[in-house]
């Protein structure tokens, strides 16, 4: 559902599982400028190790400034919000290009605030997205086939459904930083 195109530049905002998925697909759809913003260091690893060319960290490099300076010196043409942070949300809007898309893929805890003119005197788009669409899971299915995605890395650990609560749960909640995906064995 994004406007992506051959030689975009891209930011994505957070290296949860979700950034990470979508970093993993940018670099099997050739993107040659990723770049993602994050806080925690193991994510930011992860990321690097799943594709993405730059990472910056909001709370040492001036995420604006890097990204015009990494892109062309207009910033990226798209950027995908998997953070759901109001200070991740304001810099994306700063950063992205004139006529860029803002690609809200997070469920956010907290109510936002965007400011309308950031968006309209650059004629910046913000879109929406919690689904899929029709050929989405085919796609997928055939870059996993064909070698382009690689998802094996993404899978932290594997646990025994026994240990769901403790491995797994409380291990998403409590070591969220370190775990991508857990797998959970039935047998």
């Amino acid at each position: 559902m994004s406007p992506l195109k051959s030689g975009d530049s891209v930011l994505v905002l957070g290296g949860g599982p979700i950034g990470l998925a979508v970093i993993q697909t940018l670099r099997a759809r050739g993107v040659q400028n990723i770049l993602l913003s994050e806080l925690a260091p193991q994510r930011k690893q992860f990321g690097k190790d799943f594709g993405a060319h730059h990472i910056l960290d909001p709370t040492k490099d001036d995420i604006v400034a890097q990204c015009k300076e990494l892109c062309d010196g207009q910033g990226p043409h798209i950027v995908f919000d998997a953070a759901g942070v109001q200070a991740g949300l304001t810099q994306a809007i700063n950063a992205l290009r004139a006529r860029g898309t803002l690609v809200n893929i997070a469920v956010w805890e907290n109510a936002a605030t965007i400011h309308p003119n950031a968006l309209v005197f650059k004629e910046k788009k913000y879109l929406g997205v919690a689904t899929y669409v029709n050929g989405d899971y085919r796609d997928v299915l055939d870059a996993i086939s064909s070698g382009k995605l690689k998802p094996e890395p993404m899978i932290t650990s594997v646990i025994k459904l026994d240990d769901v609560e403790e491995k797994g749960f409380k291990a998403l909640i409590h070591d969220k930083d370190n775990q991508v995906k857990i797998l959970v064995q039935m047998n």
